[in-house]
Formats: structure tokens, C-alpha cells, sequence
């Protein structure tokens, strides 16, 4: 286990990933994948505003973009899951009725400040287990979202069931951090700080090596 508080996305990524690549353990994934990985990371971020990007993050400040506007509003293209989706209108097993819990969220915090259920989660049984079942397809890594008003602050937690700390963490945390901002402005109170726990922060070193030979040598 590692927890630890950061300033910023871009200080907690650049300092993960070298303390991924130098003390976790070795692994093989389902799909026969090496990685190197460490169990329950929980890292804080505690100024989210400060949203500068990281030079040694390979995909860029476009695919970060791309991410946030596809988690807040929707992407055209069909994947086997979706968050912005499992968010805004989770499925259920007829698809007849749909849930959007961002609103449910709102409206929950905006009825009762010190709720502790305003959560959302993106797992859906009928869905992912089945596909779970096959050699390939993809499930949700991110899997829950909290949020708690306190002192007038909204605290966001979240965990993700694997991350690719590397490729997608990076992305996944800003996003996340815009989806906040976004809640807190529409209940009307300030954002305070960010929790993001994965149960699998993992590296791929055999995929990514040269990514990581040159950003991370």
C-alpha cells in the first residue's frame, strides 16, 4: 500500500511512476501483459487548480482534452463501455430506463449538504461479468465516485479497479477533477480537494518501454 498527498496532478504523476518502476512487483495480466504494479494507491490532491500538465506524459495535452470532453459530454464512437455513459445514463439489464447519477448527485447534495450518498458507480453486473467471462473485451477501470460537502467544500473521492498509470492516469485524474469543479459549481460551493484510490496502480514495461526509456530513463 502507498498513500501520499500531492500538490498537483502533474507532481503526483511524475512521482508515481518512479516509485512504480523502482519498488513495485512484478506481474503478467489476464492478456499475458508484463507490468510492474503496486496494490492500493491512494494519493491526494490537495490544489487541484493547479492543472499544469506533465512534459513526460507521452499522449499529450490533446488526448487529455479529448478525455475530459468525453467523460462530460459524450463520444460519438461506439466502445464496449462508456463512462460519460455509465454517468450520466446508466443502463439498466432492458435498457428500458435509464440513470443519470451526476444528477441524481446534484440535486442529492443540493437537498442535503452533509449527504453521504452522493455516489456514483460505473460497474453494471448484467454488462461487465458477461463480458468479463470472454478472452477480450474491455470492462470500466474507474468504478466509483464519491463526493462530501464539508466546511462549505466539495471532496471528491474515487476508485479505479486498475490503472495504467503511464498512459491513462494522467488523463483520468483532470477529467475526474473537471466532473468535480463542474458538481460543486452547479451545488454551489467551492472544490476542495481530490482522492483517487487504485486497487492495481500498474505499469506496462514491455509495452511502454520506450515511452518509458525516454521520458523516464
Amino acid at each position: 500500500m502507498f498513500c501520499k498527498r500531492y500538490p498537483s496532478v502533474r507532481a503526483s504523476y511524475e512521482n508515481l511512476i518512479i516509485e512504480v518502476l523502482n519498488n513495485g512487483n512484478e506481474m503478467i495480466t489476464e492478456d499475458n501483459q508484463k507490468c510492474k504494479e503496486i496494490r492500493n494507491v491512494m494519493v491526494e490532491i490537495t490544489n487541484p487548480k493547479l492543472k499544469g500538465i506533465s512534459k513526460k506524459y507521452p499522449l499529450g495535452k490533446n488526448a487529455i482534452e479529448k478525455y475530459t470532453n468525453n467523460l462530460l459530454y459524450g463520444s460519438e464512437q461506439e466502445f464496449s463501455y462508456d463512462y460519460h455513459e455509465r454517468l450520466f445514463e446508466y443502463p439498466n439489464e432492458t435498457k428500458i430506463k435509464e440513470i443519470n447519477q451526476i444528477e441524481f448527485i446534484i440535486n442529492k447534495l443540493r437537498k442535503n449538504i452533509n449527504s453521504r450518498r452522493a455516489i456514483s458507480i460505473t460497474w453494471n453486473p448484467f454488462i461487465d461479468t458477461n463480458i468479463s467471462k470472454l478472452d477480450h473485451g474491455s470492462v470500466p477501470c474507474l468504478q466509483y465516485i464519491q463526493f462530501l460537502i464539508r466546511d462549505n467544500k466539495l471532496y471528491q473521492t474515487v476508485l479505479f479497479r486498475s490503472n495504467d498509470l503511464l498512459l491513462a492516469y494522467h488523463a483520468n485524474v483532470l477529467g475526474l477533477i473537471k466532473l468535480g469543479e463542474m458538481i460543486a459549481n452547479e451545488v454551489g460551493v467551492e472544490y476542495g480537494n481530490y482522492t483517487h484510490h487504485s486497487v492495481s496502480m500498474h505499469i506496462y514495461v514491455d509495452r511502454d518501454k520506450d515511452y518509458i526509456n525516454k521520458y523516464f530513463k
